[in-house]
């Protein structure tokens, strides 16, 4: 089994470098292997060269590696942390929070230049995101205990709510440029990532990786329910507050910086799940680097489908995303 997964790990490995490498060259302004070399290896040849690789798509496809990884394991904590297979942070409203969150950010930012920083945009966007899932929270044990279908119908009336303001701040916007921020918001898109953005989700994802790589047991036993948790010494009420507060907070980032990118968290854990079937800790490594390779084919193909266009990252992941979705609901009954 341990040999089995290192294969596994091994093999994803390679294809997601030898992806990432075929990424490089797709774009408007097409690039040859050997172009790409000449970046790497004598950036004073063609400075044009070096300019579009290491300052356009270099960024792009690092930060489509983090965020497909960050996703993936916010998915996947949540499945575990709610006990439910349909958990995912698009699902359950955090992200069009987040999404609702950075939009008004922006909008005030047309009257209040402090709000032009992207901390502003980002705390906003985590502000967002916890009020979605703490609203998630209270309208699910409304009137009795909080149970699957509850929580998943309460996440779509959330989700459909922060939509609607969303919209309205970009129906009412008198700024052009910012009603066009806030569409950016709702489509998701990898257009504009630059190294800075790159750097701070890498710092701060590698942090959550490391606590949850610590948290397997406690993951393993939540998601076997409550009372089996609670018996074998686990506080399941507080690890259950840390875990989601933490998926909130890097889904509000990731949402901040590239905008709502849904059912990545449904889809890549699932489909792990059904391959891998062991612990988190085995799981995790299979989880991050699949999550990775699932965001660079979406990202390929939503620039390269039409020619010298391209299309919005999170309309393709929803067109993915809500078959799986179905799938999962109909086999779970």
């Amino acid at each position: 089994m341990i040999k089995s997964r290192k294969i596994t790990i091994f093999i994803l490995s390679i294809i997601l470098f030898l992806s990432c490498v075929f990424t490089l060259h797709l774009g408007q302004i097409p690039f040859s292997y050997h172009d790409i070399w000449i970046a790497f290896t004598n950036p004073d040849q063609n400075e044009l060269l070096y300019d579009i690789i290491f300052h356009l798509r270099l960024p792009r496809i690092v930060f489509a590696v983090l965020i497909g990884a960050g996703l993936s394991l916010c998915g996947y904590v949540m499945q575990a942390t709610i006990q439910n297979p349909l958990a995912d942070p698009y699902i359950l409203g955090i992200s069009s929070g987040a999404s609702l969150g950075a939009a008004l950010a922006i909008s005030l930012y047309t009257s209040l230049s402090f709000m032009a920083s992207e901390v502003w945009i980002s705390l906003f966007a985590f502000i967002g995101a916890l009020s979605a899932i703490l609203l998630v929270h209270i309208i699910s044990n409304f009137r009795g205990r909080s149970t699957t279908i509850r929580l998943i119908l309460s996440g779509v009336i959330i989700n459909s709510l922060c939509i609607a303001v969303t919209n309205l701040l970009i129906y009412f916007s008198k700024d052009l440029e910012g009603a066009r921020n806030i569409t950016f918001w709702t489509m998701g898109s990898l257009s504009d990532i630059h190294w800075g953005q790159v750097i701070a989700l890498t710092f701060i994802l590698i942090i959550v990786i490391l606590y949850f790589m610590t948290q397997s047991r406690s993951l393993n036993l939540i998601s076997l329910g409550d009372e089996p948790a609670a018996t074998l010494g686990v506080d399941v009420q507080q690890k259950r507050i840390i875990y989601i507060l933490i998926v909130t907070f890097l889904t509000g980032i990731i949402v901040s910086q590239c905008g709502i990118i849904g059912f990545v968290g449904l889809v890549v854990p699932h489909a792990v799940r059904v391959i891998c079937k062991t612990s988190n800790s085995s799981i995790l490594p299979v989880l991050l680097l699949s999550g990775s390779l699932f965001m660079m084919l979406v990202d390929t193909l939503s620039r390269s489908i039409i020619p010298n266009q391209e299309i919005p990252i999170g309309i393709i992941t929803s067109l993915i995303g809500a078959p799986v979705f179905l799938l999962i609901f109909i086999q779970r009954k």
